[in-house]
């Protein structure tokens, strides 16, 4: 207590009425004039003197092996823009892999690696034989089990999937065989290898539970390639996904690939009641591609930028995963690929398709390096010009994106009027 304040407060024993009063408005006088702007003045010196302080030593700080840039990087961007994260505890990195050179072996560090093709006999017998092929041929050169489930006689799948909807029966078959390894590499049919110089452990990442990847073509979270671990959260995320096909919208939906836009939304972001709401709206309200896209946009902006959830799922960037569509760059490749998806026929040069190859594979061929990998020069392209038909892609896909799909959620739907004022009770 100061000696002003103690004398007022004796003042206040001993003073008539209307003194006191005349004190009371001096000391608050006091207070504004005096104390105050010392305060303001102290406060400001000190935040001052921090930011000089963190602008001294920031040349030489280290966050994780990457240099923080100067708060003034001289192209107008902010530092808190360009800066990685100051703190390194709350940024756990991607355990690293080792890249496979001149087909070397994929040592098993994460554990058992299982790949898991479901097929339907009827269809197998009439497509995806180049699919299949090169990942026979790619599979003799690694340790990894391979798994082709017919989900039309397999007993296990039997036994513990009643669904009649093949899309969805496949997520549950790979809840089923998942309790026998610690990862799995879930994959289309008519996905193939077209770089076999690579190890599927170089896309596991070992914070989560189950990797996706976005379609390069329209943003869209793909169903049909995925990776998961042996866990309790992914073999429920798998079984509940399946269940969606006996309450998936009875309209055109996208049928498994509609459903994991949702279903990924309300497991990563549970409290999004509102904006889930406003999604399943415009889900159930779609009649063709163009406005289905409209519910895949209100699901990625009510996801919002995040690609990684810890301890639950990681969605790779377009063309960042293990796997991206063939007709993106028409079949040509480079070091950074390793699949891909769309090779449905059951040979090269039909129906006007070359394919990377420039023969059918000879599985006899196949285990010792390169053997029995056969391109074609012109399919080979380095990274750089990957890189500049991606961007060219991305520009016409742009171009071309449902107009209606181009509207913010927000204003299709809404996402407080419905529920106001108890919008956040669940939060």
């Amino acid at each position: 207590m100061t000696t002003f304040s103690r004398s007022l407060k004796l003042a206040s024993r001993h003073l008539p009425p209307a003194k006191y009063l005349i004190s009371l408005v001096v000391f608050a006088l006091f207070v504004i004039i005096v104390v105050l702007p010392q305060r303001t003045t102290y406060t400001y010196n000190e935040a001052a003197m921090d930011k000089a302080a963190m602008l001294r030593h920031m040349p030489q700080m280290q966050i994780e092996g990457v240099g923080v840039p100067d708060l003034h990087d001289g192209h107008g961007h902010d530092a808190h823009v360009m800066a990685p994260e100051l703190n390194p505890e709350k940024r756990m990195l991607k355990q690293a892999y080792p890249k496979r050179v001149n087909m070397g072996s994929c040592p098993p560090l994460f554990g058992k690696v299982t790949v898991m093709v479901a097929v339907v006999t009827e269809s197998y017998k009439t497509h995806y034989r180049v699919a299949q092929e090169s990942l026979e041929c790619y599979l003799k050169s690694t340790n990894y089990t391979f798994l082709l489930v017919d989900l039309d006689t397999d007993q296990r799948v039997a036994q513990n999937c009643k669904h009649d909807q093949l899309l969805f029966k496949k997520h549950c078959a790979a809840s089923v065989y998942l309790e026998d390894t610690d990862w799995m590499l879930v994959l289309d049919a008519d996905t193939g290898v077209v770089n076999p110089n690579h190890c599927i452990e170089e896309w596991i990442d070992t914070r989560v539970d189950i990797m996706f990847y976005e379609r390069h073509f329209n943003w869209e979270i793909a169903s049909g390639n995925y990776i998961v671990k042996n866990t309790p959260f992914a073999r429920d995320f798998l079984r509940r996904w399946a269940d969606w096909q006996f309450i998936q919208p009875a309209n055109w939906n996208g049928a498994d690939n509609g459903v994991l836009q949702m279903h990924l939304l309300t497991t990563l972001n549970p409290g999004a009641i509102a904006e889930a709401k406003a999604c399943d709206i415009i889900w159930h309200q779609a009649t063709g591609y163009d406005n289905y896209m409209t519910f895949v946009t209100c699901c990625k902006v009510m996801l919002g930028a995040t690609h990684l959830w810890p301890g639950k799922v990681r969605i790779y960037r377009r063309s960042h995963g293990w796997v991206r569509d063939w007709v993106l760059t028409a079949d040509a490749w480079s070091d950074y690929d390793f699949m891909f998806h769309g090779w449905k026929l059951q040979s090269i040069e039909t129906e006007g398709w070359k394919s990377p190859f420039t023969k059918m594979f000879n599985i006899s061929e196949c285990g010792a390096g390169y053997s029995g990998w056969n391109w074609r020069s012109e399919s080979r392209a380095s990274v750089a010009e990957i890189k500049k038909q991606l961007a060219n892609f991305e520009k016409s896909a742009a171009g071309s994106f449902p107009k209606e799909a181009q509207a913010l959620p927000y204003l299709v739907q809404p996402d407080v009027a419905e529920c106001y004022p108890e919008c956040d009770a669940n939060t």
